[in-house]
C-alpha cells in the first residue's frame, strides 16, 4: 500500500456531538480515528464512509479532497447521512510520528501520540485489506464491510458521489436486510442469518464479522443448527491473525491447536486447524521440524480420506526430508568435532612426548 495528508478545513460551525468513553466527538466533519467514527455511527445509527488516502503520493487523494470531499457543501450533505472518516497515510504523518530525542517533553508526547494513531490506522488498513490509495469503503455502523466505492478525478459533485453509492443499492439492501435478521426470530434463526452474513461478505473482510461469530456461539452452544462449528473455525482464524500481527507465533499456534480439539468440529475442520498449526509454525521460521511434523501428521490422521489428504502426505514427506537433512548435518558436526578433538589430543601428545 502506498503511504496514504490530512488538510484541515473549516467544515461546519454547528457541531453534532456524541460521546466515546467520555470524549466528545464532532461527527459533523471528517474524523481521523476509526474507533471514534464507529462510536459516532452507532450513536447516530449511520453507516460509515471509510476513506484511505495518501495526498502526497497517489496523485488522486488530494485532487478528490480539493475538488469535492473537503468542501463545506459535500461535508454538510454527507454527514447528515453518514459518518465520514479519513485515515491518512501522507508522508507528513510519518514524519510527525518520529520521536526526536532532542525535542521537548511536549513535542515528544505529541510524536508518541501521532505514532500510536498511525499504528492504529495501519492496523485498520490491514483489517480492510487495503492495497492502494485512495480506497473507499461503505461499512455498517459496526464497521462491517458492505461494499467498495470507486471514484476518479472527474468526481466534482455531491450528486456524482451519491450516484456511485446508488449503483450499489442492491448489495446495500441485501446487507442491511441480512444484518437486521441477525437480531430477529429464534436463536437458530439468528444463527442462520449470521451464516448468511458470512455468505454475502467478501472473504477478505470475513475477519470483521468476528462479533457475530461470537454471538452465534452463545446462541447455539450445542450446535443444534449444525453450523456453529463454522464459527469456531472463523474465530480461530481471527485470533490467530491478531496473534500474528503481534508477532506472537506461539499464541498463534496455540489458537489453532485448541480449536482442533473442539468436539464440535468435523473431521475436515480438525484437519484444517492442525494443518494451519503445522504450516504456520514452519512458515514463521521454527526449526523444530519434529513439532511441525507432529501437527501435519495430526492433520492427516484427522481425515485421511479428505480431498487434500494426499497433499498433506506430500508435505509430510518434505518435512521428513528436512528432518533427515538436519539430522545428517548434526551428525556431520559431531564427527567434525571428534576429528578436531583427536587432532588436538595428538598435538598435545606430541608436545608432551620427550625428544629422543
Amino acid at each position: 500500500m502506498k503511504k496514504i495528508g490530512f488538510f484541515a478545513a473549516a467544515i461546519l460551525t454547528a457541531l453534532v456531538m456524541v460521546s466515546c468513553g467520555g470524549k466528545k466527538i464532532d461527527s459533523s466533519k471528517w474524523l481521523d480515528n476509526f474507533e471514534e467514527a464507529k462510536s459516532a455511527a452507532q450513536k447516530e445509527n449511520k453507516q460509515i464512509i471509510l476513506f484511505f488516502s495518501a495526498d502526497d503520493s497517489d496523485n488522486l487523494s488530494l485532487t478528490l479532497k480539493e475538488n469535492l470531499l473537503f468542501k463545506d457543501e459535500f461535508v454538510t450533505a454527507e454527514t447528515a447521512k453518514y459518518v465520514l472518516v479519513n485515515l491518512d497515510f501522507s508522508e507528513s504523518k510519518y514524519q510527525a510520528a518520529q520521536v526526536d530525542e532532542t525535542a521537548s517533553a511536549t513535542e515528544k508526547k505529541a510524536a508518541e501520540k501521532a505514532h500510536k494513531q498511525l499504528d492504529e490506522n495501519m492496523n485498520v488498513a490491514t483489517y480492510y485489506s487495503v492495497q492502494m490509495s485512495p480506497t473507499f469503503y461503505l461499512t455498517s455502523k459496526e464497521g462491517y464491510y458492505i461494499t467498495q466505492l470507486v471514484f476518479d478525478d472527474t468526481l466534482s459533485s455531491v450528486e456524482g458521489f451519491e450516484q456511485e453509492i446508488a449503483s450499489h443499492e442492491e448489495e446495500i439492501n441485501t446487507f442491511t436486510e441480512t444484518l437486521a435478521r441477525t437480531t430477529q426470530g429464534s436463536n437458530l434463526e439468528k444463527v442462520s442469518a449470521i451464516d448468511d452474513m458470512y455468505s454475502i461478505t467478501d472473504r477478505r473482510f470475513a475477519y470483521l464479522l468476528a462479533p457475530l461469530a461470537r454471538e452465534a456461539l452463545k446462541l447455539d452452544p450445542k450446535n443444534e443448527s449444525g453450523i456453529t462449528n463454522k464459527f469456531i473455525v472463523e474465530l480461530a482464524q481471527v485470533e490467530a491473525t491478531e496473534a500474528a500481527l503481534s508477532n506472537d507465533v506461539e499464541k498463534m499456534i496455540a489458537v489453532f491447536d485448541k480449536a482442533a480439539e473442539n468436539k464440535l468440529l468435523s473431521a475436515e475442520q480438525k484437519q484444517q486447524m492442525y494443518y494451519y498449526a503445522g504450516y504456520y509454525l514452519g512458515g514463521m521460521g521454527s526449526t523444530d521440524y519434529e513439532r511441525v511434523r507432529d501437527y501435519i501428521q495430526k492433520a492427516y490422521d484427522a481425515d485421511p480420506q479428505s480431498e487434500v489428504a494426499s497433499n498433506i502426505q506430500n508435505l509430510l514427506r518434505i518435512v521428513d526430508e528436512r528432518i533427515a537433512e538436519t539430522s545428517q548435518m548434526n551428525e556431520d558436526v559431531k564427527i567434525e568435532d571428534v576429528k578436531i578433538e583427536d587432532n588436538e589430543n595428538t598435538s598435545a601428545d606430541a608436545a608432551a612426548k620427550p625428544e629422543q
